[in-house]
């Protein structure tokens, strides 16, 4: 475990290469803030990949993330897992199924004698969400927990707003019509509410009940949770989904749950990674 080369990037903010893990296998970007401004005591986020993508996150979202934390206050270590970015494949005989919960407890590890802060904050999209779950409930290093676009199951409610929804958009019927005038043809995925299936991601033999059960754990040990979602993911429609999912109700401290209706799924357009930059934010100031 070796920390190389160090720039600074903006005035509040230092960025440093991390290589940590097996041999130093493992790769990422630690972003601290300026002493003037850092929180004390405040536990550090980590940040993990999403899907296939390295550290930097789709349209650069966690580059934006991590910066905005700093210049409030927050490190951050934006990690790649094992075989993806910069990081190495694991090899030989490993003690869990999901590599990610090794390279998050190396992560953790690696912050803890490095930086001698023992408290963390998980961050994940998608997949990235998926393995963030899996690892807050083994860990209690894990004091609180951004899940982006995560595990869902889809409800009554889901599929009453998603058709309802689906007719009052001007696009659907639109495009409707082009198909009608140009002698039919197959519909558009994406108006079909095709546009991901990202449940098939996380594969089949998800158990709403084990994941209930591992939220109300988390609840009890205190973890702060927020939960993103965006109108592209194609599993959930509206806000009121969660509380039909879990039978949890959000409210504005421990348990928090925010709605996107006009943001992709990646959050290609710069006002929705503001908006999601912006929120994270504002929850981690106000939980530590």
């Amino acid at each position: 475990m070796i920390r190389t080369t160090t720039e600074m990037t903006e005035q509040t903010c230092q960025e440093t290469v991390c290589h940590f893990g097996p041999q130093g296998g493992l790769f990422g970007i630690l972003t601290t803030p300026d002493e003037s401004v850092q929180v004390k005591d405040a536990p550090i986020a980590l940040v993990l990949n999403a899907g296939i993508v390295h550290r930097v996150g789709p349209f650069r979202l966690h580059v934006d993330l991590a910066r905005q934390l700093a210049r409030s206050g927050y490190s951050t270590l934006r990690l790649d897992l094992s075989g993806l970015g910069d990081s190495a494949q694991r090899t030989g005989k490993i003690d869990t199924p999901n590599r990610a919960e090794l390279d998050v407890r190396d992560a953790m590890d690696y912050l803890e004698k490095e930086v001698g802060v023992g408290r963390f904050v998980i961050v994940g999209l998608c997949s990235g969400a998926f393995h963030a779950h899996q690892v807050s409930v083994k860990d209690d290093r894990i004091v609180g927990a951004v899940f982006m676009d995560g595990i869902v199951f889809r409800t009554l409610g889901f599929f009453l707003r998603h058709q309802v929804g689906r007719l009052l958009k001007p696009r659907f019927w639109r495009n409707a019509i082009k198909r009608r005038l140009s002698g039919g043809g197959a519909p558009d995925r994406q108006d079909a509410g095709q546009t991901l299936a990202e449940g098939e991601f996380f594969g089949e033999d998800l158990d709403k009940d084990s994941v209930v059960r591992d939220l109300e754990s988390l609840m009890t040990r205190g973890v702060r949770m927020l939960f993103l979602y965006t109108d592209g993911y194609d599993d959930i429609c509206g806000r009121s989904q969660f509380r039909e999912m879990y039978g949890l109700q959000p409210d504005e401290g421990q348990l928090q749950v925010e709605y996107y209706p006009k943001s992709e799924h990646t959050f290609r357009l710069i006002e929705n990674r503001q908006a999601a930059c912006g929120r994270v934010t504002s929850w981690m100031a106000g939980q530590f």
